[in-house]
């Protein structure tokens, strides 16, 4: 998942919850998905959460 933007992460993971919510996916599928993201949330909370400055309009 090297190269993604933020907004590429998280419509992939709401493409993830959206397919564990119709519930049309095996349990094997399911354990495959959510640690996809489990992932995909630790990455964006890593890059969401950078210092404590201010956002600057560039």
């Amino acid at each position: 998942m090297k190269d993604e933007t933020i907004a590429d992460k998280t419509d992939r993971l709401e493409q993830i919850i959206e397919q564990l919510e119709n519930g049309d996916v095996s349990l094997e599928r399911a354990n495959e998905l959510h640690a996809e993201g489990t992932e995909l949330i630790a990455e964006l909370e890593l890059e969401l959460a950078v210092g404590d400055g201010e956002v600057i309009d560039r």
